[in-house]
């Protein structure tokens, strides 16, 4: 089937070696995932990405895992044709460096203005893909390129010991149409935020214990690998001056400041942090962390509760999105969905088995840390407040300025 060529300005044309066949989902017009139609490439899609995000509906990945695993269905799958021809773009190290290489899978997940594109490179005969490619859509991307770059050097040069493997080596900088692109190792697993995604899991105790117990390995892994001084605690750089900015109310500024007069009673260690650590960025084998990805925002000596409280922070946001507003959401008893910071407001003030189970996650944090109970409910509200200021999205940085309001403003059940 040929498909009118894919959007220039993104350049995934370029990229794509034409000559190949290509399928497209969850459309031609609008693909998040490009994958060559090769079997390692149509196997590794189905095991370790295909999950269906809140924003599709539900039945959108399952019916993708099924045709791609049936070849005489699969020939039903949008395809796409590269038409070099209609494409005039001077050659790139990395356009040549994709014509030589095995089987690719393309990832766009993001639509933002400063989004990257994934490309993941098989080896010929390979069932993992060994290389990992983030080319920018846009000047807007390239000064994350280049942060994560500098952040990957710097972490290669701490004394990781085991964890070494679960980290990407920087390769190199090839540019693309007058861009740096950013070439390393690919890492083995799945990503935890595709079983997330799938139906039940974050309804289940079983599954949610299992990732919490693997996030809290790898961190208590590299925290103590790491761990070099010691500062008082903190909110994370700029958070106080941009969140106080979009947070309407003397009451709420006033909370802002007591949160950071509370933290900064407590001292703890300096370590790595990965600054983004989000289900979406840990890839899992079994019940074991085999990579995280996206460095971005690291620090090689930071505050340590930042990537405990963000994991929680995340893995709250999800929690109701499969529910119509309004209605109880399965498996946690007392969660409304469609409400700003209620997930968070039960995990950390509510009771049943979720609350229990991120209460324990924490607590096992700060003990290992040698610091109080209190600091657990307070490095939460720091990374919602760090979240807020840092968000790109007016809609998404107003839902978590809501969240950290209804945070500070009760801590009865939700």
């Amino acid at each position: 089937m040929k498909a009118t060529a894919l959007s220039s300005a993104v350049g995934q044309d370029e990229l794509l070696p034409p000559g190949r066949r290509y399928l497209a989902l969850p459309s031609r017009r609008h693909p998040i995932v490009v994958a060559e139609d090769r079997p390692q490439v149509l196997a590794y899609l189905r095991r370790s990405l295909l999950a269906v995000p809140p924003a599709l509906p539900g039945w959108l990945y399952p019916a993708a895992r099924t045709a791609l695993s049936v070849p005489a269905v699969r020939r039903c799958v949008p395809g796409l044709t590269i038409d070099r021809q209609r494409i005039t773009v001077a050659p790139s190290p990395v356009a040549d460096l994709l014509a030589g290489a095995g089987p690719l899978l393309l990832l766009r997940h993001s639509h933002d203005p400063d989004a990257c594109l994934i490309v993941l490179v098989f080896p010929p005969n390979g069932a993992l893909p060994a290389l990992a490619l983030k080319v920018p859509t846009g000047p807007g991307a390239v000064p994350g390129i280049v942060r994560e770059a500098d952040q990957l050097a710097a972490v290669a040069a701490l004394p990781l010991g085991p964890l070494r493997p679960t980290v990407p080596e920087i390769l190199d900088l090839p540019r693309h149409t007058g861009f740096p692109t950013l070439l390393t190792t690919a890492l083995p697993g799945t990503s935890m935020l595709a079983a997330y995604h799938r139906p039940g899991h974050h309804a289940r105790p079983a599954p949610v214990h299992r990732d919490f117990a693997a996030a809290a390995h790898w961190l208590a892994s590299l925290q103590s690998a790491t761990s070099t001084g010691t500062a008082p605690l903190d909110l994370a750089p700029k958070t106080f001056d941009t969140l106080d900015e979009r947070l309407a109310g003397e009451h709420i500024r006033a909370e802002l400041r007591f949160l950071r007069r509370r933290l900064r009673r407590c001292t703890a260690p300096l370590t790595a942090a990965h600054g983004d650590f989000w289900p979406g960025n840990i890839l899992l084998q079994g019940d074991r962390v085999t990579g995280v990805v996206d460095w971005e925002n690291a620090r090689t000596a930071g505050n340590p509760l930042a990537d405990p409280a963000r994991f929680v922070v995340a893995y709250c946001e999800y929690l109701d999105r499969r529910t119509r507003p309004g209605h109880r959401v399965p498996g946690h008893p007392g969660l409304v969905a469609g409400r700003p910071g209620a997930a968070l407001a039960l995990a950390l003030d509510g009771t049943g088995w979720y609350s229990r189970l991120v209460r324990r996650f924490l607590a096992g944090t700060l003990r290992r840390l040698g610091l109080p109970a209190q600091c657990g409910r307070d490095a939460v509200l720091a990374e919602v407040a760090a979240i807020a200021a840092e968000a790109t999205d007016p809609e998404f940085a107003d839902a978590q300025v809501r969240a950290f309001t209804r945070l500070v403003s009760s801590r009865e059940p939700s």
